[in-house]
């Protein structure tokens, strides 16, 4: 292909020219349009859409303008209707009926087409042609415009913000806001203690946990900072594997339990395996955190073994334990989330992460006992106990942060039943929260099972006080009635027959 005026090549249909397009109508088209954030503007094809010699009788085409409209604010790829082959020319009008033939009177690019139900007929061009063409309708390229602009695909994900992800999903933002008053409600004070990990005893905490986080300073964290160009890149502290996999996770962790690793992009996502192997735990999940440059537009974190823009990482999820969706409801609460992150890509060099993963977490798992390693002070949060090395709060004892989880809990499933007693150290549940969430088919099962069995009691006792009533009327009037059964035969909801998976955006 041979460079354009903007520099990039011409499109294919373009590349028996060289030196300048010509611009005659119909011996060629006007320079090629160019993508850009809002649409195109560049030039247009020639009327007609024939690319060696316009017909008679073509089509005409695209009106000014055509070219130019852009969608949400993301670079533009164009049909190709009326445009030249090999892109599929029309061919002409195809006036055949239901499955007949028609002849295009295109040039060299027209050819048979079969007509469809009287519509146009299909130029036999490169790529085919009628409306079952290739590019058929506008597409957003965004591969090319992050070359072009250096601004990522990511940037045009709709419905990213946290805030307003589920506004057109009412049934599932009303849960998320069950849930997180409910955590608010069971969640700890503010806990932190500022320790140096290579040498504090883990076991000295006070109690196991359900929920292990740990965010450790790999060796690509400090090289990402070199490569931005940071000054205290030299002072960072760096462990080695070897020293992330000496941390007694494996004695601190409860069964069952949950450790998230952040393992970066690189290198580090191996080692973050064999961490999860050396501590007892198996990985079950991968969440990906996708990091958008809408801001700023830079790409600087280019790593100097890395063949790709690095633009996400890692968060492996190792289970300890094994856990039953269909029956440790009170453990775990399935498919509430999603496992993608996207933010805004922190400053060059900087390690924080999102706190959309803290939300991730604690509406997964259902154990209070959650503990944060290598936190700083943005990391504090209620509900957690962080360590460090750079906290400035350290209240952190051991025995008042036992005798949060001590004892047991009531915990109310379903609306009209006693409450079930749960260790303390569980989150519990709502019988709202348990309407709303999304079950697997044996879950689902169940609970139309339990709510079939409810409707049948109910029905029955009506069926024995009206019984009874009719039964003192008859007494009155001296008319002994045989006693008799509630009729067998209630007319009760019956059971579906199948039972569909749920997940975040099919619930009804």
């Amino acid at each position: 292909m041979q460079p354009n005026s903007y520099g990039a090549p011409y499109p294919p249909y373009a590349t028996q020219f060289t030196g300048a397009p010509p611009v005659a109508g119909g011996l060629g088209y006007s320079p090629p349009y160019r993508p850009t954030p809002h649409g195109c503007d560049g030039g247009v094809p020639p009327p007609g859409g024939c690319f060696y010699g316009a017909a008679a009788d073509a089509a005409p085409g695209p009106p000014p303008g055509y070219y130019g409209s852009g969608g949400a604010g993301g670079p533009m790829r164009q049909p190709h209707e009326g445009a030249p082959p090999p892109y599929g020319g029309e061919g002409g009008h195809a006036e055949g009926g239901k499955g007949g033939e028609a002849k295009g009177k295109g040039g060299k690019a027209g050819g048979k087409g079969k007509g469809g139900k009287g519509g146009r007929g299909g130029g036999a061009g490169r790529w085919g042609g009628g409306r079952m063409g290739k590019f058929e309708r506008a597409k957003n390229d965004y591969a090319q415009h992050f070359v072009d602009t250096g601004l990522r695909p990511a940037n045009f994900i709709r419905d990213s913000d946290v805030a307003e992800r589920f506004e057109e999903y009412p049934k599932l933002k009303e849960l998320i806001e069950h849930k997180d008053a409910l955590i608010a409600e069971r969640a700890t004070p503010l806990t932190g203690k500022r320790v140096d990990l290579k040498t504090f005893d883990l076991t000295t905490l006070g109690t196991k946990f359900d929920v292990i986080l740990i965010d450790p300073p790999w060796e690509e964290y400090r090289r990402r900072r070199v490569a931005c160009g940071g000054d205290d890149a030299a002072d960072m502290e760096v462990w080695t594997p070897q020293e992330i996999m000496n941390l007694r996770i494996d004695a601190i962790s409860d069964t069952p339990s949950f450790c998230f690793l952040w393992s970066g992009s690189g290198v580090s996502l191996q080692w973050g395996r064999a961490c999860l192997r050396k501590w007892g735990f198996r990985r079950c999940e991968d969440i990906s955190w996708i990091k958008s440059n809408r801001e700023t537009g830079r790409n600087h974190h280019w790593l100097p073994d890395s063949v790709l823009t690095v633009t996400t990482e890692h968060c492996l999820v190792g289970i300890k334990g094994t856990v039953r969706r269909n029956y440790d409801g009170h453990i775990i609460n399935a498919n509430v989330d999603t496992d993608v992150m996207l933010s805004e890509e922190p400053p060059y060099g900087s390690c924080e992460k999102p706190t959309e993963l803290y939300s991730i977490i604690e509406h997964f798992a259902n154990g209070r006992r959650r503990l944060e390693l290598f936190g700083e002070d943005n990391n504090m949060r209620r509900g957690w106990l962080t360590l460090g090395s750079e906290l400035t709060s350290n209240n952190h004892d051991p025995n008042t942060w036992r005798a949060h989880f001590e004892g047991q809990h009531e915990s109310y499933n379903f609306e009209g039943e006693l409450p079930t007693l749960i260790p303390n150290h569980l989150l519990g549940t709502t019988p709202i929260i348990e309407a709303l969430r999304p079950k697997s088919p044996t879950q689902l099962r169940e609970e139309a099972e339990r709510r079939q069995k409810l409707e049948r009691e109910r029905l029955e006792a009506a069926d024995r006080e009206a019984i009874a009533l009719e039964v003192a009327a008859a007494r009155e009037m001296g008319i002994e009635l045989a006693p008799r059964e509630p009729c067998p035969e209630l007319p009760v909801t019956p059971l579906p027959t199948v039972f569909v998976e749920q997940h975040p955006f099919n619930m009804t």
